[in-house]
């Protein structure tokens, strides 16, 4: 997995990038709210310089779908 998004999903959701597998969902991490995966979503859009519409910020409950989400829109991750 890139490390720039395990660095990246660390830092806002406050857990270790080790921790961080694609099997990772916020259902499973506390502090993984919806005030969160808004910072989440907004950070990703920054450092990847993209756009992400409502129906992808909702299926971005994993990190499977977060990284799925970000190779539709052309990041290598």
């Amino acid at each position: 997995m890139s490390t720039q998004l395990n660095t990246l999903i660390a830092e806002v959701l406050h857990i270790s990038p080790e921790s961080i597998t694609d099997e990772l969902a916020m259902s499973e991490v506390e502090s993984w709210d919806s005030l969160q995966h808004m910072n989440l979503i907004a950070s990703l859009e920054k450092g990847y310089s993209i756009e992400f519409t409502f129906d992808d910020i909702i299926a971005m409950q994993n990190v499977k779908e977060i990284k799925r989400v970000l190779q539709l829109k052309g990041v290598e991750i």
